[in-house]
């Protein structure tokens, strides 16, 4: 039934007339002027303030008045939008306010260190002094809930069951994400149905954090089991399991130094990330970027070597979506049998677009231009490591590995960071771990996952280039080779396992019946910046291979922008030039 024009008048007045006496008992006096206080309305620092609601009535009016407009086709229409879309945001925004409030009760009351930050629907948190930023919309928040030590903690010892006491606020914290009251107190019932509507477009995240202390796989795989616990614990208490996800980050996203036990127990924490829609969670998860700075160095003096029977998985320098995390380790001696008995790399290896190996009809060998020749004599600080070849190593013709002249910037790793170079001399700022291979380590975290059907939820297409096909170089006569190198375009995140191969000097005439002499499955960081993508393998001693950086432009491309190869020769690491380009 359509409204008669003094029906609308009367709608109009009647809900602007609420909103504005909304806004008007949601301003505080400010003291020195006897003014409404701006950041009392929009950015208060009180946890039970109204701040949240007053952002979504103003957002709330405009997405309103844009809509009445459209529909409405006259300032009355867009009058009517504007106070409707007003009462929902406000509606909303009341929901925030009092969860802020009631979880701020909750901390005290179980003597919880718990931190709530508001984001806007970019994904970006909103602080409390940017009072420009307040007036955007608040789309959700992050809230952080750490256990002090000596509290029990969340979760049984090496388990994902619930203290009685963790069982006991979390269950008043999930009370505070349980809709169902919200709804039960709007009574008009359009209104409640455009506000469950609205509701049921929200994302609930849970993530489950460590410090960096033990196994980085076991560390991602225990988070993880947690995180689901407590996803499946707010589903028993009221919230949709279709609005809940979960992840288990490990140590990837410390907000602490673990050189002290007062940074790691603020890093072993769990996250509950609260947005309104897909679009925010996405662009949440494709802003989110590890804090390197916290990354804490490899400090072994002794070169890393092949070891049997070691784990191999895969990491990403965000959270890494869709990947299978635990593959079955093979040692280098058996790597070596299963590569002999194969005789189908040329037809078979290369699965992701169905042309064989790369190796099959790559060019002649070269020598990298780069890099001293094999036969090049060496220089005095190298002279006691040219040693005759034993047969458990390679040489790809390196040098002694330095800082190299040559520079690679891929860009900020992430907002309000500096920027770092890859094979270039450390600058101040530079986290070490970014400096190169060696002193870094894989660390793993696993991907988001949805807890209705329990699988992984990708945001994302592939960085151009990046989807699956086969890279390699000659390096020094040996052809290299990886297999399947796909990495995602939001968050740098690494779309699925690579696999790696070395051809020692490589016959292209013989190629129908070449064998790798080095065949595994790497663990991999990934490290997304503003310019460019650093891909780092780690290669676990395989012929003397330590690890190999690649850096790739930020818009892809079909050549590697810069790279090196570290190996041991006579337990000394080298480095050799390695700039792979894709395999056509």
């Amino acid at each position: 039934m359509t409204l008669t024009l003094r029906r609308k008048t009367l709608v109009v007045r009647t809900l602007v007339a609420a909103i504005g006496a909304s806004f008007v008992s949601g301003c505080a006096v400010d003291p020195a002027t006897g003014k409404p206080s701006f950041k009392e309305t929009f950015a208060s620092d009180d946890p039970c303030s109204q701040n949240a609601r007053n952002i979504g009535i103003g957002v709330g009016v405009l997405a309103g008045a844009l809509l009445g407009r459209q529909v409405g086709g006259d300032n009355k229409g867009l009058l009517v939008g504007a106070a409707l879309g007003g009462v929902i945001g406000g509606l909303i925004g009341n929901d925030m306010d009092k969860r802020r409030c009631e979880l701020s009760k909750i901390a005290k009351q179980y003597q919880l260190d718990l931190q709530i930050t508001a984001l806007d629907n970019k994904g970006e948190a909103i602080t409390t002094t940017d009072s420009a930023k307040a007036k955007q919309e608040t789309a959700g928040s992050v809230v952080e809930i750490r256990d002090p030590a000596g509290a029990g903690g969340h979760f049984e010892s090496n388990s994902d069951q619930l203290t009685s006491r963790a069982r006991d606020y979390f269950t008043a914290i999930a009370a505070t994400y349980d809709i169902r009251k919200s709804a039960a107190e709007i009574q008009d019932p359009n209104l409640r149905k455009q506000y469950l509507e609205k509701m049921s477009q929200r994302k609930l995240l849970l993530v489950g954090h460590t410090d960096d202390t033990g196994s980085s796989r076991l560390n991602a795989e225990l988070s993880e089991r947690r995180a689901r616990a407590v996803s499946r614990f707010m589903q028993e208490h009221g919230v949709p399991a279709a609005s809940l996800y979960f992840q288990g980050a490990g140590e990837f996203y410390p907000i602490a130094s673990n050189d002290t036990e007062d940074g790691r127990s603020r890093n072993r924490r769990v996250e509950i990330v609260e947005l309104s829609d897909k679009a925010s969670f996405d662009n949440y998860l494709a802003a989110r970027r590890p804090r390197v700075e916290f990354y804490r160095q490899e400090k072994s003096d002794a070169p890393t070597v092949a070891q049997s029977g070691a784990s191999t998985g895969v990491t990403a320098a965000a959270a890494t979506q869709g990947v299978p995390r635990t593959r079955a380790a093979t040692s280098a001696k058996n790597n070596t049998a299963r590569t002999t008995r194969s005789a189908d790399v040329v037809a078979k290896d290369n699965r992701s677009d169905g042309k064989g190996d790369a190796a099959a009809t790559a060019p002649a060998p070269k020598t990298s231009a780069s890099v001293p020749a094999a036969n090049a004599p060496a220089s005095a600080s190298t002279r006691k490591a040219a040693l005759p070849d034993s047969g458990d190593w390679i040489d790809f013709g390196g040098a002694p590995l330095i800082a190299s002249s040559d520079t690679a910037a891929i860009g900020k790793v992430e907002g309000k960071r500096p920027f770092f170079s890859l094979i270039s001399p450390a600058y101040a700022d530079e986290p070490p771990v970014l400096a190169d291979c060696t002193r870094d380590r894989p660390r793993a975290a696993n991907g988001v996952k949805s807890l209705a059907d329990g699988k992984a939820y990708r945001t994302s297409e592939h960085i151009p280039g990046l989807y699956g096909k086969t890279w390699t170089e000659q390096v020094n006569g040996h052809q290299v080779v990886i297999n399947r190198i796909a990495v995602l375009a939001g968050d740098g995140t690494l779309a699925n396992l690579p696999e790696f191969k070395v051809y020692k000097n490589y016959d292209a005439a013989r190629r129908t019946s070449a064998k790798a002499d080095v065949q595994l499955q790497p663990e991999v960081n990934t490290y997304l910046g503003s310019k460019g993508l650093l891909y780092r393998i780690f290669l676990k001693g395989q012929g003397g291979m330590q690890c190999a950086d690649i850096v790739f432009d930020a818009g892809g491309g079909s050549a590697a922008r810069a790279g090196r190869l570290v190996y041991l020769r006579a337990n000394t690491p080298y480095a050799a030039d390695f700039k792979p380009r894709m395999y056509q």
